[in-house]
């Protein structure tokens, strides 16, 4: 092998290793499901108006809408203070799914850059199992964030929010729907 060819080889495997070196945020996901003694239709009557996440849901104040159903804008404010924006990508009778994702963040709210969340609703045996999932990512996609807008702030702040929201899901589903 010439000299030349062994550099033009050693700038390409550097290259291809560079890569590896870098790293930035990666999606984080969280999921929890849940049993509720109420039918599936009356969990769905409380759910299935994005709005109405204000009226079950112990961290949200209040809710601005533009617009109905799929991609709709939904504006929540927090009981902490701040908004967020959503976009709601999915409202469906049939499989009993409502989908939304972040379109205006504030990291200092919550400490998230992207999410997209659903909350499903199934038949059980005896009433209603409901599944929120989350995908996101940490509010700083830096390679190095500071703590509070880290991978771990980011899944701390998820899971909050889907513990939380899905503790006021069933005292709402126990009460015959929101309070």
């Amino acid at each position: 092998m010439t000299f030349g060819k062994f550099v033009a080889a050693a700038a390409l495997t550097a290259s291809l290793a560079l890569p590896a070196w870098a790293h930035g945020p990666t999606p984080q996901q969280a999921e929890q499901k849940i049993t509720l003694a109420t039918p599936p239709e009356a969990v769905w009557k409380i759910l299935r108006d994005p709005a109405s996440i204000a009226d079950w849901h112990p961290d949200v104040a209040s809710v601005a809408m533009e617009g109905e159903g799929k991609g709709a804008r939904r504006t929540v404010e927090f009981t902490s203070g701040g908004t967020v924006t959503d976009g709601i990508d999915r409202i469906d009778d049939d499989t009993l799914e409502i989908r939304w994702r972040l379109s205006e963040p504030d990291i200092e709210v919550f400490p998230v850059s992207y999410y997209t969340n659903s909350i499903t609703v199934a038949p059980a045996a005896e009433g209603s199992d409901v599944t929120w999932k989350a995908s996101f990512f940490r509010a700083d996609t830096t390679n190095e964030p500071a703590e509070q807008f880290s991978d771990e702030a980011a899944v701390t702040a998820m899971k909050a929010l889907i513990d939380n929201g899905l503790s006021g899901l069933k005292d709402a589903a126990d009460h015959g729907g929101p309070s």
